[in-house]
């Protein structure tokens, strides 16, 4: 495991509520799609899990 996937492991693991809430509640879609983005690469297959409800939900929302 190299250095900055460590840190992405950890950075994802801190704060992986506040990157939910921002997909959910955001309203800047880049920075939406940069805690996208850290969920996918660095977040383990539970959390991509509850992303992808997340996702669903908000399609049907539509």
């Amino acid at each position: 495991m190299t250095a900055k996937r460590a840190d992405g492991d950890q950075f994802v693991q801190e704060n992986k509520e506040t990157l939910v809430r921002i997909l959910k509640h955001g309203n800047d879609e880049f920075v939406r799609a940069l805690a996208l983005s850290a969920l996918v690469r660095y977040g383990n297959e539970p959390l991509l899990h509850d992303v992808e409800a997340e996702i669903e939900r908000a399609k049907e929302e539509v």
